[in-house]
């Protein structure tokens, strides 16, 4: 689950010119997201048997090949020589194989023009993933258009479906969208096994409105088929090959900021999602991960969040550019603004990669000989052992603790309330004698200024835009809102994990069931289904959380009448339910007004919530058994009565010094500068 706002249209269109700038629609059904046995679709083993000791596999690395470019076509000749020289048993294609806005059938004559003459010299198998370009929709590269790509796993069944237009030649691989196959060793013993990655659904850019390319539909299901893929193996080496990398200094950048997308606003669009998926699926798994997008050549060393995997970046195949980045992660080599590729070489434990630099110009294409090919740069290695990496859920499971997010990391108009709240809540689980409850308690706590950050978020950043008259102050502040209304379900979720030897009692161990169904109704970035009306789209968000907040009143009014510490967690997750309940009616009310009413809203909102936080309160206080309150020494109203006088300040400020200039303020803003403050928020 994922709460965020994107950024106004405008500012979206000019971000994401330049993140597809690594350089429709279609009916077609997209094959693998329908066909589950396709997914795993066996490649024949061409290699010859050996043992894992004896067996050596070579192959070349070509990404972003698909331009039919001079370049394309001098790349050809080259690898072929050094193929000639070194040895090569297959080549891996990394995406966006035909430019600039993929294929329209298995027919286009796209296939021939920019893969089987440009590469017409390379009497080899090669296996491809698909790039954004392959999956283009509303303009080249914008990825928003998946099932697009499925004609390039159509072409590679071609001669069968078409057989009075056969191809080529049968060098193309792609049976499936993702897929994995086997070189060298024996077939229940092999040398290298290779996972084909589909990274544009999880990695893209636009959302893509068919439903069988959703996160739930596709991402989730090429997550856990990876996972198990990974898990399975019986290779010695694993790799895995995509089109977008996880880090590196081309201009495109590193996952979870690609292009300069900030992360904490547009998280799907700087790859926060896809460096979740890597870093769940293969990191520490695999021993190397390739991949293209950048039009460059970089040998990238291992970082310590990805464990032993190291990275390959061949992304010039067919187009230049350079390298705009240099000083992000350390590399053993790197080079812009030239053709290339990269051939590897495994045999043992010893892998060797050779970077190969091309220039058309030259009459020996850049390689210094023809017959003996010089590289660029060489390096060998022994292959890495797993430093341990602890598992991670981050993709899969995203309701899960963020680590990154500091729930006190802005000041705001709320902060005394929020520092008495938590306070007077990590005194109390403190002072709670079961392990379990204090550790509900505490996390009730935690999510409950977390929910009020949501409130103060919208509020600063009304603030901001005013009195600044700048709008993107609004935006960014309703994005610290979503961040906020996502950790607050993620420290509630963290609360839940037993302690030793204790889960929580009847009814409160519904919990994990409550929080369980609310992700599962809740949108995510790839929903479409409100087709940009902002009301929907609040309505897709809001509608859950409700029904979260009414499934926890439900587990309160189960709770008995029992000793203990227990009506004092139920009462703690009452006073929760009610917060829940006061944010979605805030989202509600400013979502579904003209900006100039929007400031008045809010505070009259959260005047609601800061009255509704006392009137909960009192019930906490007459649960807790003497013993919890006389340890915390403040007597049996340690919450209610400094939080009365801090939400009396608190009221006077937001009524008296902040509206007024907010309301003057945004008077002055065109009127439609606030329109889209929630027009895509998903969860």
């Amino acid at each position: 689950m994922t709460v965020l706002p994107y950024f106004a249209k405008a500012s979206l269109i000019a971000l994401l010119l330049n993140l597809v700038a690594c350089g429709g629609g279609s009916s077609a059904m997209p094959t693998a997201a329908l066909d589950g046995p396709l997914q795993e679709t066996p490649v024949p083993d061409t290699s010859p048997d050996s043992s894992q000791e004896d067996a050596v596999v070579r192959m070349i690395l070509l990404g972003d090949s698909g331009s039919g470019s001079e370049g394309a076509y001098a790349v050809g000749k080259a690898v072929a020589k050094v193929c000639a020289a070194r040895g090569c048993d297959l080549v891996l294609g990394l995406g966006d194989n035909i430019y600039e806005s993929g294929v329209s059938s298995a027919l286009d004559p796209q296939f021939e023009e920019k893969f089987e003459l440009p590469f017409a010299p390379i009497d080899l198998p090669f296996y491809f993933v698909l790039g954004n370009h392959d999956n283009s929709g509303f303009f080249g590269g914008d990825g928003a258009n998946n099932a697009k790509g499925d004609f390039e796993v159509d072409y590679h069944y071609r001669d069968s479906q078409h057989p009075d237009s056969p191809r080529q030649t049968s060098r193309w691989h792609m049976p499936s969208r993702y897929y994995r196959f086997t070189q060298g060793g024996e077939a229940n013993a092999p040398l290298v096994e290779l996972f084909g990655v589909d990274s544009n659904q999880i990695a893209g850019g636009f959302p893509d409105s068919n439903e069988n390319y959703s996160y739930n539909n596709y991402g989730l299901v090429q997550a856990q088929w990876l996972k198990s893929a990974m898990a399975s193996s019986k290779a010695k080496w694993k790799i895995v090959f995509a089109h977008h990398p996880y880090i590196s200094n081309g201009s495109h950048g590193n996952a979870g900021n690609y292009d300069g997308a900030p992360a904490f606003i547009a998280p799907v669009l700087a790859g926060e999602r896809y460096k979740a998926f890597v870093e769940e699926t293969l990191c520490d798994k695999a021993d190397f991960f390739f991949a293209g997008h950048d039009h460059d050549l970089q040998w990238l060393m291992p970082v310590a969040s990805c464990g032993k995997t190291g990275f390959i970046l061949s992304g010039a195949a067919s187009k230049t550019r350079s390298l705009e980045h240099r000083d992000d992660n350390p590399v053993f080599y790197e080079k812009g603004d030239s053709y290339g590729f990269v051939w590897v070489e495994i045999k043992g434990d010893k892998m060797v990669g050779e970077i190969y630099q091309v220039d058309p110009a030259d009459s020996a294409l850049g390689l210094g000989s023809l017959s003996q090919p010089e590289p660029a740069f060489r390096r060998e290695q022994i292959q890495q052992e797993a430093i341990g990496l602890p598992e991670s859920e981050g993709f899969t499971s995203p309701l899960q603790a963020n680590d990154s997010f500091d729930v006190n990391g802005e000041a705001g108009n709320l902060d005394p309330v929020q520092t008495q709240f938590s306070s007077g809540f990590n005194s109390l689980a403190e002072a709670i004698p079961e392990e379990n409850i204090s550790r509900l308690v505490a996390g009730v706590g935690e999510s409950g200024t977390a929910l009020l950050e949501v409130a103060d978020s919208l509020i600063t950043g009304l603030q901001g835009a005013a009195t600044e008259q700048n709008p993107d102050l609004a935006l960014a502040g309703a994005a610290r809102a979503s961040q906020a209304l996502q950790y607050a379900l993620q420290s509630l979720q963290g609360s839940l994990v037993p302690a030793e030897g204790q889960g929580l009692p009847a009814p409160l161990d519904q919990l994990s069931a409550a929080l369980a169904q609310f992700s599962a109704a809740s949108p995510n970035a790839d929903d479409d289904s409100a087709n940009g009306n902002a009301s929907a789209n609040l309505r897709a968000v809001t509608d859950p959380l409700r029904n979260l907040a009414s499934n926890i009143q439900n587990i309160v009014d189960g709770i008995a009448e029992e000793g203990g510490s227990l009506p004092l967690a139920g009462a703690s997750l009452d006073l929760l339910s009610e917060l829940l309940i006061d944010v979605t009616r805030l989202l509600d009310a400013t979502g579904n007004v003209d900006s100039g009413e929007m400031a008045q809203v809010l505070a009259s909102t959260t005047d609601d919530l800061l009255a509704n936080i006392l009137l909960n309160v009192v019930p906490i206080e007459e649960f807790a058994p003497s013993e919890v309150s006389d340890a915390i020494g403040l007597g049996p109203k340690f919450l209610g009565s400094v939080l009365l006088l801090v939400s009396q300040e608190v009221a006077y400020h937001l009524d008296s010094l902040v509206l007024p200039p907010i309301l003057q303020g945004l008077a002055m803003l065109p009127l439609s500068a606030l329109d889209e403050l929630f027009a895509a928020f998903t969860l």
